[in-house]
């Protein structure tokens, strides 16, 4: 070892003996951490020792060559003992005899499970609650145990963990669970007398099934769950209200629930002590004070300090881990993701491109709710085998009988690449996940054609074509073909139905006696033709809108004046807000206004800010937000919350040229809201209390309410709106800042999500589909303006902020609102297009479309048609057979 540091220190003498500080700058290593590596008390990191060569101009391949052949001589190498801890991994049953910390709640929960037929472990990502499910309750049941996860098809993964204790064949036990979901609890009695059934990541339920299989397995354990056949469910802990929507789990749930929260300060300690202790080693107890200071207030830090830990004990020494191995690998915060950078930065371009397109496929992005890792068959990846093979090695993945994953949820907001990886993705993720999905309903129903995409719908899934595996490929031709077929065959159903008119003119010349009669059926057939008609070129626009929007926009208006209708008004307005688009620089990061934000190809590791310039942009500095996504923006524009995995930057962009970065406090919770200003930040802490913090200032300010679900600071920062749990019931209510409930302004069943407007206008959206829109300028008597329902969640509220006017959005329409009256002012079917983040202002909406364009959905349609009619506008009239030519614009 004290060889390899001569010779690196050599190599910076050949290379002109550059400070040390000025390799930092080079390596983006401290000088003090350079400096150690050439001492020779201990063998430096990997990638301290490439980036120290690099920097030096030195061979990185001789030495990293050099390097490994030197740590196969260190304690950790092949032949050491090997690790205590399991990283990232869950602890296993085989792993009970290193499990420690948990010894309370493993008795809590054996005594539930005792009491109870079915109960249910819920706990944050991260919080440990599969390592306690299986090391824990299944290694220490005096019951037979058997542990499963759901995954996309339940059914199979249920056949084939019974049909293994049963010892009867896979196929038998998959028919009759699949014939009848209570066949279950034969089935586990005939495995076990006395069994205990644990389905771990029970959240899979919710993300990765359809609503068929969903339904089947929640009623298949359920129904299972009795004296000799004990049924427990893990579950992450903000899947909770997904489970209340299930009346059996509601029922089977009841006062048969373990919290899995933070361990104790002792149960940690015992944790992370107890298991090298039963290896022969030990820890220098300043690391555990370290530790236990690094983990404060992070209640899903545990899969982390296990891969900390793993990587701390290469790095001991003899049987010590030290404080200055942990310190090496980068500690808590840094560990994983030096880890998982590390192995990506070994990797060559081929395989970093199919790694990154591994690890997306590997994600289900949340809708309301985090980030969660998904569970992919083998035969669905392109990935190559030696790259699944090198991912799993590092613990990065877990590759089990026929299937892959992410080894922990951690890797979602640890990993700052994966992070910004899924902000950027986030929208094609959604559709990639709805493509897989069709695909697999496509195969299940033998290829069935009505299941097939069509129109736009087909359009944005082809866009993603080299991103998807061959048979999602097959799923995409299969559609292309299928419409292809289906314009044939429109063009024949045209010709016949020009002759059928043809042939009923003639008939109507012969029936003269049956004049009156034959006139009235002509109209009712020209008005159903027409119809038809105007429908088909509706179709026709939708899948034009984003290739040819120009044309989508001239078929939209021949449709309006063939047939007016819902529909084609609808597509008149998508489509002049497609032919209109506008984009900057890379597309726009959100809805511009005093301020546009890009993504800017020459920008690195940022975005581009711009200030308008009359009816441009010009460009100001650029925003180094690194792979951080924006999350939120005060109504004056002037602050910008941006999230990057766990933490949260405030951006003070009241100079464009000269932005500037507000510290957040590390005990601040997501931000659910910000005043006007964005002066103030309010959001949920996680013992469900509201938090609210002034820019600027290091304190944060709870308030004494409890059971706070939701929060919303009004515009003028003068106080706060806070969705409660209060009895079973989800209560809106109003608060000063000082702690003093003010008003109740709402009650309903349902949890909330709270937006807060000018002029006293609040909207809250649920997870049912339900928005109600509230004026509550009066607190003694708040007005009900309107109840939107048959909304998806997430529904995103927007206000204009000159006048009572709100916007809905959500993933299949936008809407309109004028909340003075509580009447519709527009309502946009946007199926498949994935527009987002309104912005409403003066009958129109703004909205992101695709490749980040700026859409303008207008309320006025005469206004529309006056537009689309001020530059010369034609219609191919041979693309609408049947249809009569007429004049598209008024005189």
């Amino acid at each position: 070892m004290l060889q390899f540091a001569g010779d690196l220190r050599r190599l910076r003498r050949r290379a002109g003996e550059p400070t040390y500080r000025e390799l930092g700058r080079r390596t983006n290593y401290s000088a003090a951490a350079l400096s150690e590596a050439v001492s020779g008390r201990r063998l430096p990191s990997l990638a301290v020792t490439v980036a120290f060569v690099r920097a030096c101009d030195g061979d990185a391949d001789e030495w990293t060559d050099r390097w490994r052949r030197l740590a196969d001589a260190q304690p950790g190498a092949p032949g050491a003992p090997p690790s205590p801890y399991v990283g990232l991994a869950a602890y296993q049953v085989e792993d009970a005899d290193r499990f420690f910390g948990r010894e309370a709640l493993i008795g809590t929960l054996l005594a539930l499970v005792d009491e109870r037929p079915f109960a249910g472990v819920f706990g944050a990502s991260g919080a440990g609650k599969s390592s306690l499910l299986r090391a824990g309750l299944a290694a220490r049941t005096q019951r037979t145990p058997l542990v499963v996860t759901p995954g996309a098809d339940p059914v199979a993964e249920l056949a084939v963990a019974v049909a293994g204790l049963a010892d009867e064949p896979a196929d038998r036990v998959h028919d009759d669970l699949a014939a009848d979901p209570q066949a279950l609890r034969g089935w586990l009695a005939k495995a076990s007398g006395d069994l205990l059934l644990v389905v771990d990541q029970f959240e899979e339920c919710f993300t990765l099934c359809d609503e068929q299989a969903r339904r089947w397995l929640i009623r298949a354990l359920t129904s299972a769950a009795g004296p000799q056949s004990r049924i427990v469910v893990g579950v992450r802990a903000d899947f909770y209200a997904h489970c209340a929507r299930h009346h059996e789990l509601v029922a089977a749930l009841h006062r048969a629930q373990v919290l899995v929260g933070p361990m104790s300060a002792e149960e940690f300690r015992s944790a992370v002590t107890e298991p090298a202790t039963r290896a022969g080693a030990s820890l220098e107890t300043a690391l555990v004070a370290r530790l236990i200071s690094d983990v404060a207030g992070q209640p899903a830090a545990l899969p982390l300090v296990s891969h900390t830990l793993a990587e701390t004990w290469q790095r001991r020494r003899g049987m010590v881990l030290t404080l200055t191995g942990y310190e090496d690998v980068g500690g808590i915060r840094h560990a994983l993701a030096r880890t998982a950078e590390q192995i990506f930065d070994e990797l060559g371009e081929a395989d970093r491109t199919a790694a990154q397109r591994l690890f997306l496929r590997l994600v289900v992005p949340g809708d309301g709710t985090q980030d969660t890792k998904r569970r992919v068959r083998r035969p669905e990846l392109d990935a190559p085998a030696a790259l699944l093979d090198r991912l799993a090695a590092a613990r990065l993945i877990t590759i089990d009988r026929d299937s892959v994953e992410l080894a922990h949820e951690a890797l979602l907001h640890a990993w700052p690449r994966l992070v910004g990886w899924i902000a950027r993705n986030r929208d094609d993720l959604r559709t990639q996940h709805r493509v897989s999905e069709a695909t697999a309903v496509w195969e299940a129903h033998d290829r069935d054609p009505d299941t097939l995409y069509r129109g736009a719908r087909l359009d944005q899934a082809v866009r993603l074509r080299e991103r998807l595996n061959q048979r999602e490929r097959a799923f995409l031709d299969a559609g292309q073909a299928a419409e292809q077929t289906r314009s044939a065959v429109a063009r024949r159903a045209a010709r016949r139905l020009r002759r059928l008119v043809a042939v009923l003119a003639a008939l109507t010349v012969l029936l003269a006696g049956t004049a009156i009669a034959a006139v009235v059926a002509q109209r009712s057939a020209t008005r159903q033709r027409n119809e038809a008609v105007a429908l088909r070129a509706v179709d026709t626009a939708r899948g034009l809108l984003i290739s040819r929007p120009q044309d989508a926009q001239a078929l939209a208006l021949a449709a309006h004046r063939i047939a007016p209708s819902d529909q084609t008004r609808t597509m008149l307005v998508l489509a002049h807000a497609a032919a209109t688009a506008t984009t900057l620089g890379g597309g726009f990061a959100t809805t511009p206004g005093r301020v546009a934000i890009t993504w800017e190809p020459g920008v690195t590791d940022g975005q581009q800010l711009w200030r308008p310039d009359g009816d441009s942009w010009l460009p100001a500095a650029a925003l180094p937000t690194g792979d951080g996504f924006l999350y939120l923006m005060s109504a004056d524009e002037r602050r910008a919350v941006y999230r990057n995995g766990p933490v949260s930057v405030l951006w003070d962009l009241s100079d464009l040229d000269h932005p500037r970065s507000v510290t957040v406090p590390a005990d601040l919770p997501v931000a659910d809201s910000l005043d006007r200003t964005g002066t103030l930040l309010s959001g949920v802490s996680e013992d469900h209390r509201a938090q609210v913090w002034r820019a600027g200032e290091r304190t944060v300010r709870r308030l004494p309410a409890p059971g706070v679900q939701s929060t919303a600071l009004l515009p003028d920062g003068s106080g706060i709106l806070l969705c409660r749990l209060v009895g079973g019931v989800y209560t809106v209510e109003q608060w000063t800042l000082d702690g003093v409930r003010t008003a109740t302004l709402l009650r309903e069943a349902y949890r909330m999500y709270l937006s807060a407007g000018p002029g006293g206008l609040i909207v809250a959206t649920s997870e049912t589909g339900q928005a109600v829109l509230m004026d509550a300028r009066d607190l003694r008597e708040v007005r009900t303006a309107a109840r939107v329902d048959g909304l998806r969640h997430p529904t995103v509220a927007a206000f204009d902020q000159a006048g009572p006017a709100v916007a809905l959005a959500d993933p299949d329409r936008v809407q309109l609102w004028d909340a003075g009256s509580g009447t519709p002012l527009l309502s946009v079917d946007t199926q498949g297009l994935d527009l987002g983040a309104p912005r409403p202002d003066g009958g129109r909406v703004a909205v992101l479309g695709p490749r980040g364009a700026l859409w303008q959905l207008d309320s006025d349609l005469p206004r529309v048609v006056r537009e689309i009619c001020s530059a010369p506008v034609t219609v191919d009239w041979d693309r609408l057979p049947g249809a009569t030519p007429k004049p598209l614009c008024p005189d």
